[in-house]
């Protein structure tokens, strides 16, 4: 529990690193980016870990420091800086986000203590049908990512109080640039991509971004093979001299073989340590994923103080797995038996309609900033599952099981789920300044949300009409470099998780309070900002167990008056025009009506650092560093204590053209759960080296 004295002892803290910092500014100057790209928002070529504004929070163009909830970037620098490959790396170094592997190919994200599903690509999207996120999405495709912490109502559907994650696509460019980069690294990882990007004709008005890759690895854990095949088109053309249209495809084949479903059973790890490399996986065990996106986009500028945006985008998701569920015995934790041969075969479909207004008005004498937007979403999910339950309870000893059965022959039951999601919805805000310094930003968003069809062999009806989702902060700029702010909103979030009757929850619904602090130097390139936040939610859903009904689906219950309090710290940016460096610090309880705590798998202290270094006697090496930090967690079953993992990586400029990169993930070696999902855990990934070679034309 934090106490008053001391959050105001940190906020006292703040305002004192704010004003040395203040001060150092005054006798340091950084290189200027000048570049077209640092203009329109994009982070390619800026050498910076920050960036000038962002809309993800509010749907407005307004700087870091403007606005008045905590945002973070994660820039194309950084990215290229600790060679993040996929967004399990990039959240791994995002302030207050918690990212967990259920096993291999799914992941769990959470922030302030509640599961993240607002993902949107260049700020439009529809939130995830469930809390996992199937496959590690490429970054190849993204020039920066956008975290938002605390409730999104405006931006995204929905007012979840955890963060919305914002990816921004790379974007054609005027001149020609091409890339290629060769990798390997630990467990025969193998890869090579390549970007292309210019004009297609002589007055640069029609351009084009084309960018493909190719993976190969095995991992740390046996008989685990995978192979991701990428290819993307983008075209932008101008059509007028104040219209933009824009069109792009991507396509992407994830092809897993040994994947596991779910882990290890958490109560047969408690009694009992494995050798990092075992799996539950059988040998004929395979998760593939083909995701194919498209989207079209029309930026129009109709004035030069009104601009609108209209955005179509279109995903689908074809998954077919072959899996196996392993448990303990009752009378022995430390002995398992095969459970549940599955096969599952799954389609998502989502049709994405987006308009946003944006502008300016004059009253009073001064200028506001007003948005208006329109969203429909409609999501189609078709699911069979399939299951062989013959040899059920045959023993294996996980230590020297090979991975060999009997062919499993999936026709002993089915579970069939067909259902239609729809939502639609209206918002409108303003920032609204009452004086100079002085800013009300308010709004609200009006939500209709429908869901029906069959849900694992059970009817599905849920309908909440006209949600209204207010939202209202008060800013206050004490000069160009230092802001506080306070906020609330409200929240409201629909969920996938089922009771002990397979019944379907009902919505999370509650309030989000923040209250923060932000200060900014040396022209935008260094951005600190300290947030209090406090969120009351009910209906929230906590894991409970496995289903007896031989599908092997977790079951879970709702609590009410589930409250999330803490503060978070974060500096971020160019130090000096030789150090780049990024550090965020979490502190939070979950508890709920009872002060009971909830969601124990969920650290309540998160410490996130990177660090590089390029000396101006020798630009052309680069250095760095990163840690992350978690305190002790829990998931009833299995205890684990608190620690830290270290990265380390190096690069080298041989030419203008070619760079040399390496990098050590987990340098010393730490055994630990890298997922503590109740009722399953997975190890985390033990020391591993990568290098990669790029070329720049």
């Amino acid at each position: 529990m934090i106490g008053r004295n001391k959050m105001l002892s940190i906020f006292a803290s703040f305002a004192l690193i704010s004003s040395v910092l203040l001060k150092a500014e005054e006798t340091t100057k950084l290189q200027d980016v000048t570049i077209e790209d640092r203009i329109n928002n994009m982070t390619e070529g800026s050498d910076s870990y920050t960036i000038n504004y962002m809309s993800s929070a509010t749907k407005m163009k307004l700087s870091p420091l403007d606005t008045p909830q905590s945002v973070s970037v994660v820039t194309s620098q950084q990215i290229e800086d600790f060679m993040l490959t996929d967004i399990n790396d990039v959240l791994g170094v995002a302030t207050g986000i918690d990212v967990q592997k259920v096993e291999r190919d799914r992941t769990h994200y959470t922030s302030r203590g509640f599961d993240i599903t607002n993902f949107l690509i260049d700020g439009v999207g529809a939130p995830t049908t469930f809390i996992y996120i199937n496959g590690d999405l490429n970054m190849t495709l993204y020039d920066h990512v956008e975290v938002t912490r605390g409730a999104t109502g405006l931006s995204s559907n929905h007012g979840d109080p955890s963060a919305s994650i914002n990816l921004v696509r790379k974007r054609p460019t005027k001149e020609f640039q091409a890339s290629t980069k060769l990798s390997g690294g630990s467990w025969n990882y193998k890869g090579i991509e390549a970007d292309i990007s210019g004009p297609l004709n002589e007055d640069k008005t029609i351009r084009y971004r084309v960018i493909g890759s190719f993976e190969d690895s095995e991992s740390f854990q046996d008989r685990y093979k995978s192979k991701t095949k990428l290819l993307s088109a983008m075209f932008d053309a101008d059509i007028t001299d104040n219209s933009t249209v824009t069109v792009g495809i991507s396509k992407n084949i994830d092809d897993n073989d040994g994947t596991e479903q779910g882990g290890f059973d958490a109560y047969s790890l408690a009694v009992r340590d494995y050798d990092i490399s075992t799996t539950t996986a059988p040998d004929w065990a395979y998760r593939d994923i083909d995701t194919t996106d498209a989207f079209l986009e029309l930026d129009t500028n109709l004035s030069d103080f009104w601009k609108i945006k209209g955005t179509y985008a279109y995903k689908k998701i074809d998954q077919d797995a072959q899996m196996l569920t392993v448990w303990h015995t009752g009378a022995n934790p430390s002995q398992s038996y095969l459970e549940n041969f599955i096969k599952s075969e799954n389609e998502t479909k989502q049709h994405i309609f987006d308009i946003t207004l944006d502008g300016v008005y004059n009253l009073f004498d001064k200028d506001h900033e007003v948005v208006f937007g329109l969203n429909y979403t409609r999501q189609e999910y078709d699911e069979l599952n399939s299951y062989d339950t013959s040899h059920y309870g045959t023993i294996v000893d996980l230590d020297t099981w090979d991975g060999s059965t009997a062919t499993p022959v999936f026709d002993d039951r089915y579970s069939k789920s067909d259902w239609t999601q729809k939502e639609r919805s209206f918002f409108a805000a303003t920032n609204f300044h009452i004086t100079d310094s002085l800013s009300l930003l308010a709004g609200s968003k009006l939500v209709t949300y429908e869901k029906s069809g069959i849900n694992s062999n059970s009817a599905l009806f849920q309908k909440d009409s006209n949600k209204f989702l207010p939202y209202a902060s008060l800013s206050y700029k004490f000069n160009d470099n230092l802001s506080t702010y306070v906020s609330y909103t409200t929240t409201f979030t629909p969920q996938s998780e089922i009771d002990a009757s397979a019944t379907q929850l009902t919505p999370k619904e509650g309030i989000n309070y923040e209250a923060g602090i932000k200060s900014s130097f040396f022209d935008g390139k260094l951005n600190t900002a300290f947030a209090l936040f406090k969120t009351k939610q009910d209906n929230v859903a906590e894991s409970v167990g496995i289903l007896s009904d031989g599908t092997g689906r977790t079951y879970y219950r709702a609590i009410d008056g589930v409250t999330t309090k803490g503060f978070e710290f974060e500096v971020a940016g160019n130090i000096t025009d030789e150090i780049d460096a990024s550090l965020g610090y979490t502190n939070l309880t979950i508890k709920d009506a009872d002060s009971l705590q909830v969601n124990a798998y969920i650290p309540r202290q998160m410490l996130k650092a990177t660090l590089s270094y390029s000396p101006n006697v020798l630009k052309a090496l680069k250095i760095g560093a990163s840690a992350n930090y978690r305190s002790e967690t829990n998931n009833a079953a299995i205890k684990q204590g608190k620690y830290t993992i270290y990265n380390l990586v190096a690069s080298y400029k041989i030419s203008n053209a070619m760079k040399l990169a390496f990098n050590v993930d987990n340098v010393f070696d730490k055994k630990y759960y890298g997922g503590l999902i109740k009722p399953y855990a997975t190890y985390g990934a033990p020391r591993s080296f990568g290098v990669s070679l790029e070329y720049k034309f």
